[in-house]
C-alpha cells in the first residue's frame, strides 16, 4: 500500500472528528452535546486506530521499520511492532482527539491548551500500550512453545502487579487533600486513596486497581468531588472499596486472563490453530461479561450497606444525568458491555 495512504489517514482523521465535533454541540444543552462529544471522540479514535493499523501493516512501512533495525530477529520484529502501533494506531488516534478539540472548547468555554493535550494523550496511550508491547515483547523473546506461554504469563501477572503503583508514582495523582480525605469511607482502611487531576477536560470517575496487600488503590478524579454531594461521594469510593473487599479486582483479572488464554496458546504456537483460538477467545470474554456486571451490583450493595441506599442511589442518578455513566442499555449492549445501566443498578439497590 502506498505511503501517501498512510500519511493521510491522519488528516482524513482529523477532519473527520471536527465534522463529528460541529454535529454534536449542536445539542439543545451543553449536558447532551458533551456526552455526544465524548462518544464521538472515543468511536473515531477506535475506528481511526483500528484502520490505520491495517494500513500500516498491508504497507511497505512494516518491512522497512523491521529491516532498518540491525539487531536479532526478535529485537526486529518489537521494534517494527512498536513503529505499527506508534504510527498507525497512535497517530491517527491524537489526530481525532486534537480535532474534537474546538467543539470541546465551545462546550466549555475554555480555550484548549493543544501543547497539554498532546502530552496528556500521549501519556495515556503510552499507559495503554507500552504493558501491552511489554507482554508482547516477552512473546518474542522467548522460545515458542510452553517457554513462550509461560513468558507471557509471567509479563502480564507482572503489568497487572506494577501498573497501579507506577500510575500512583508517575501520573498525574496527588494524595486526597483534608477536605477530600474527610470524605473516603472508615472501610477503605488499608487501601491507597488517590485522587486523578483531570485538567481542563474534567471526567467524574473512579477506579479500583492493584491485587497485591499494601498496593492496592482507589483512583477517583478531582472532578467526582465537584460533581456528587459529599454521601454520593462517599457512596462512590465505597463502591469501589467493595471491588477491593469482595475479591473483584482478582477475579476480574483471572477471568480475563483465563479468556485470553486460548488466543495466547495459538499466538506462542502452543497449539495450532489460530482462527478457532480467537472466536473461542471472543465467546470467552462474552461470557465474563455476566460476572463484571454481577460485580457491579456487589459493590453497589457494598456502598449501600455501609454509607446508605439513598447516597449510592443518589450518586447513580447523578452520573446518569450528567452522561457519565449510561442510564440503560440496549439489549445488543447488555449483551457485551461490563458496566450494567443505571436504571437496573437502582432496581437492584432498591
Amino acid at each position: 500500500m502506498h505511503a501517501a495512504v498512510v500519511l493521510g489517514l491522519p488528516v482524513v482523521a482529523y477532519a473527520a472528528s471536527r465534522a463529528a465535533g460541529a454535529a454534536a454541540v449542536r445539542a439543545a444543552d451543553r449536558v447532551t452535546a458533551a456526552s455526544r462529544l465524548r462518544r464521538a471522540n472515543r468511536l473515531l479514535q477506535a475506528v481511526a486506530a483500528l484502520v490505520g493499523l491495517f494500513v500500516v501493516t498491508e504497507s511497505s512501512l512494516d518491512d522497512a521499520l523491521a529491516a532498518a533495525i540491525p539487531a536479532p530477529v526478535a529485537v526486529g520484529a518489537f521494534g517494527a511492532l512498536a513503529g505499527t502501533v506508534l504510527v498507525g494506531g497512535v497517530v491517527p488516534a491524537l489526530a481525532v482527539h486534537l480535532g474534537t478539540r474546538p467543539a470541546w472548547a465551545s462546550v466549555t468555554g475554555r480555550a484548549t491548551d493543544y501543547a497539554a493535550t498532546v502530552r496528556r494523550f500521549l501519556a495515556f496511550a503510552a499507559v495503554l500500550v507500552a504493558p501491552a508491547l511489554f507482554v508482547v515483547g516477552a512473546w518474542l523473546a522467548a522460545p515458542s512453545g510452553p517457554a513462550s506461554l509461560a513468558a507471557v504469563a509471567v509479563a502480564a501477572t507482572l503489568v497487572a502487579v506494577s501498573l497501579p503503583p507506577l500510575a500512583a508514582r508517575f501520573g498525574p495523582v496527588r494524595a486526597p487533600t483534608d477536605a477530600e480525605a474527610a470524605l473516603v469511607p472508615p472501610c477503605a482502611d488499608g487501601l491507597r486513596v488517590r485522587v486523578v487531576e483531570t485538567g481542563q477536560h474534567p471526567v467524574a470517575n473512579a477506579l479500583a486497581a492493584g491485587v497485591l496487600p499494601g498496593a492496592r488503590y482507589v483512583f477517583v478524579t478531582d472532578a467526582l468531588f465537584h460533581t456528587l454531594d459529599a454521601d454520593a461521594t462517599t457512596a462512590v469510593l465505597a463502591h469501589e472499596v467493595g471491588h477491593h473487599r469482595r475479591g473483584h479486582v482478582f477475579a476480574r483479572f483471572l477471568a480475563t486472563g483465563l479468556a485470553l488464554a486460548p488466543l495466547f496458546l495459538a499466538g506462542t504456537g502452543f497449539v495450532d490453530a489460530l482462527v478457532p483460538a480467537v472466536v473461542l477467545s471472543a465467546v470467552l470474554l462474552l461470557a465474563v461479561g455476566p460476572l463484571v456486571r454481577w460485580t457491579e451490583f456487589d459493590a453497589d450493595a457494598y456502598a449501600a450497606a455501609r454509607v446508605g441506599d439513598a447516597a449510592m442511589e443518589r450518586a447513580l442518578a447523578t452520573l446518569a444525568d450528567r452522561s457519565l455513566v449510561p442510564a440503560e442499555r440496549s439489549r445488543l449492549a447488555r449483551l457485551v458491555s461490563f458496566h450494567p445501566g443505571v436504571g437496573r443498578r437502582r432496581r437492584r439497590l432498591r
